[in-house]
């Protein structure tokens, strides 16, 4: 979620206006005037961080003591904030940003109030032979990625807990090394998963348990294993050397699925490493650090857009990027690094940025 300067002006109009629409229906807002670019996910202990860290970089101000207000205001009923806000437009000066922000928290209430299962959080209940048959329409064993394009066109939001029951199990890196290439836009097309190095018979591991769909030499990613998980996404790991499962075998989380080489259309050994759900390709930064070896958050938030699922960790923190702003200059606002932000979001260090452009900041 993004912090956004009281009184930012039409210029970033074309990032904070989609941002309200996707987050809330129908509230009412006094200007465009936000201390938060959106709402999902952001705990107090997150907003407490914001705060420090604007105090450390800026000192105390206006928007600290509003993000303090913000707090201590959450607690209180719908009524009791209703009166509240009355009472901040008898202000000398209306702090429209912290009104606006009640408002938006007022009609999200519902969404925010602590459930052991949220109404739209997904928890397998069973170890199927043939994991999250709901969500894909079969199971293909000749192809990686055999679904429809149209498949999920209906979902609009959808939260998939990774880890964290007896069934799901735990979290294991595919392989404990530096990465090579990121994911997105390489060499003129869609660069659709992580690139990691490793040598020739290195073990290569599965992240989750789940069920090997695809054991077979396929194209240019040769030597392949694609694993459906339990918790609803399907995992690739492409260049093999050598198979250690075969289609049908029940894997548990670190389980050597295959050694590492370079098989198929590859300059070199490593492990080309790709997330999907529904077929679609997701970011495997999004929700993995390769650099604490762990999950970023035990539950994956997935928002369907046009051609695929946005996909971050429950708990983000997002800028809107707005005219001048620079990596440079949203990493010193935030207190972090570039080298961090290109990370999170896939990008190179000197990349251009898009006003309206998302930059995943935690």
């Amino acid at each position: 979620m993004s912090w956004a300067m009281a009184g930012g002006g039409k210029e970033g109009s074309e990032g904070t206006s989609n941002t309200t629409r996707d987050t809330v229906q129908a509230v009412v807002l006094y200007g465009e005037e936000l201390l938060f670019d959106a709402v999902d996910g952001l705990s107090d202990q997150q907003i407490a961080a914001l705060r420090d860290s604007i105090m450390q970089h800026q000192g105390a101000n206006e928007l600290c003591n509003y993000l303090n207000l913000y707090l201590s205001l959450k607690n209180k009923t719908d009524e009791e904030l209703t009166l509240y806000i009355d009472s901040l437009f008898e202000s000398d000066e209306i702090p429209y940003a912290l009104i606006n922000q009640i408002n938006i928290f007022i009609m999200n209430r519902p969404e925010e109030i602590p459930m052991v299962v949220p109404k739209d959080l997904f928890v397998t209940d069973s170890l199927e032979s043939i994991p999250c048959r709901h969500f894909y329409p079969e199971w293909v064993n000749s192809n990686p990625n055999p679904y429809d394009v149209n498949l999920g066109k209906e979902d609009t939001s959808l939260s998939l807990l990774l880890v964290g029951n007896d069934l799901l199990g735990e979290f294991s890196l595919p392989v404990d090394n530096v990465i090579t290439s990121k994911f997105g836009w390489r060499d003129g097309r869609n660069h659709n998963g992580i690139d990691v190095d490793l040598e020739v018979w290195d073990p290569v591991k599965t992240i989750f348990p789940g069920v090997v769909r695809v054991a077979r030499t396929y194209g240019g990613f040769g030597r392949v294993v694609v694993v459906r998980h339990y918790n609803g996404l399907e995992t690739t790991y492409a260049h093999l050397h050598r198979f250690k499962v075969k289609e049908g075998d029940a894997v548990t989380s670190g389980q050597v699925i295959g050694l590492g080489g370079s098989s198929g259309h590859s300059t070199g050994s490593h492990l080309h490493f790709e997330v999907r759900f529904k077929g679609k390709p997701i970011n495997p930064l999004s929700f993995i650090s390769f650099k604490e070896k762990a999950l970023v958050n035990d539950t994956l938030m997935l928002k369907r857009t046009t051609n695929g699922y946005l996909a971050y960790p429950k708990g983000l923190m997002i800028h809107i990027v707005r005219k001048g702003d620079t990596l440079y200059e949203i990493a010193k606002m935030y207190g972090t690094t570039t080298y961090k932000l290109a990370e999170l979001n896939g990008i190179r260090r000197n990349e251009y940025l898009i006003i309206g452009q998302r930059i995943r900041v935690i």
